[in-house]
């Protein structure tokens, strides 16, 4: 597969924070945001940890806490989540057969983040790539 940077004109529908205290960093903001933090689905590792929007209840906008060190995601596919600014380098008839290809070619399955490895350069063939196993507001059970 490969990556090509683009426009960053999406709209914002998760966040990953990657790093050893990454799902410690999660936690402290959600904290701030108890209300906030009773609605949003989170999926950590050792890592890294990801953040979904959720609306509150009786609201309709889905809301994110901010959280400066982390990478700000939209749905590029069902379940297939990149980082604001980077898309599938591919033409947009191809893109679905593409992340399906993916999900059988490497085992994955939906929802699973991927995180180009631009470096300097517009297009790399390279991504980290984060499968999310079960994602829920904190205090629901969470393996």
């Amino acid at each position: 597969m490969r990556w090509r940077r683009t426009d960053p004109v999406q709209e914002v529908g998760a966040m990953i924070a990657v790093g050893a205290e990454a799902a410690g960093r999660l936690v402290e903001t959600l904290a701030a945001r108890p209300r906030l933090a009773a609605v949003l689905p989170v999926a950590k590792s050792a890592d890294w940890a990801v953040v979904f929007a959720a609306s509150l209840p009786g609201e309709q906008d889905r809301l994110l806490p901010r959280m400066g060190d982390a990478t700000p995601l939209y749905e590029a596919a069902p379940g297939w989540w990149l980082p604001v600014g980077a898309v599938l380098d591919a033409p947009d008839h191809a893109r679905a057969d593409l992340w399906a290809g993916l999900g059988e070619r490497e085992g994955l399955r939906a929802p699973t983040v991927c995180l180009p490895r631009f470096g300097s350069a517009d297009i790399t063939g390279e991504a980290d790539v984060y499968l999310v196993e079960h994602a829920a507001p904190r205090g629901e059970d969470r393996p």
